[in-house]
């Protein structure tokens, strides 16, 4: 029923155990999700422990009914201008069947012209970048004038947004101190997102984590028409990553479904055939 555009395996955190496969695929099967792309870690802002592109790309081969692999480069690999090994890593494992890069976590403002060589690449070989976009990774002001620029500037690159600061922009009255956080109450008119999804037909969303959820959940009325309005720009996603969590957003999609708060041609948008169509499944 679901593609999982937003997923993490393997040892990511110190004193915690590992995201192994039959720990996802059992999750999956729980909660009906057909297929997940798995996104590396290879920031050192990421998470405790580095899970590469190889480790990914492994997973993926054992169980390619299942798993789909994503691909990572830190931007700051190398010395100097580092605009052709980016280039000819990205290469590689698009032609290894890599689908997306991501999940893009460096502690870089989000116009860094070392981040502009992977957007380039991306754009050319048709990988989307699952950007994660808070306080402290992919940094931005108020109202995201560089990450605007950015979009203008890469029309072939899709950019999929995540996380606090991204979702906080939902809201015409963000403020800084909610770039890391998770807002409540009501949409207030003039958010960021809404100017940038009418605008730029290259930026999408995936509802994971605890910053998608709520940001759909804080003013409900305001959040189902956000879902049916931007039906084709936005992913089911669940960005699991520790054993145990507790992760509604399926059963937050298909109750919605079911109310009528959604249509049914939204539910399925969301819930796989956008990412079908976008990440070429």
């Amino acid at each position: 029923m679901f593609i999982d555009t937003h997923m993490h395996a393997g040892k990511l955190y110190v004193g915690e155990p590992h995201l192994t496969p039959k720990y996802l695929l059992t999750f999956m099967d729980e909660l009906e999700i057909d297929r997940a792309i798995l996104l590396p870690i290879e920031s050192p802002e990421e998470a405790h422990y580095y899970v590469t592109t190889e480790e990914i790309i492994g997973y993926a081969n054992e169980h390619p009914d299942r798993f789909i692999a994503g691909c990572n480069v830190d931007p700051r690999i190398g010395t100097g201008d580092n605009a052709q090994l980016i280039h000819a890593r990205l290469t590689e494992y698009r032609e290894r069947g890599c689908v997306a890069y991501g999940e893009a976590m460096t502690g870089l403002w989000i116009d860094d012209a070392r981040l502009q060589h992977v957007y380039a690449a991306c754009g050319e070989l048709g990988m989307p970048i699952v950007y994660h976009i808070d306080g402290l990774r992919n940094r931005d002001e108020r109202g995201f004038p560089r990450f605007e620029r950015m979009l203008a500037a890469f029309p072939d690159t899709v950019f999929v947004g995540h996380a606090q600061h991204f979702w906080a922009e939902i809201s015409g009255d963000v403020t800084e101190e909610q770039f890391s956080t998770y807002p409540q109450g009501p949409i207030a008119p003039g958010g960021a997102l809404e100017r940038l999804f009418t605008s730029y037909p290259n930026v999408y969303a995936d509802i994971s984590a605890g910053s998608g959820l709520n940001a759909l959940t804080r003013d409900p009325d305001y959040g189902f028409a956000f879902l049916n309005r931007f039906a084709d720009r936005l992913f089911f996603g669940t960005d699991i990553c520790r054993h145990g969590l507790d992760i509604p957003h399926a059963k937050f999609l298909i109750d919605a479904r079911d109310s009528g708060r959604i249509s049914e041609t939204t539910f399925r948008k969301i819930a796989c055939e956008n990412a079908e169509r976008v990440f070429d499944i």
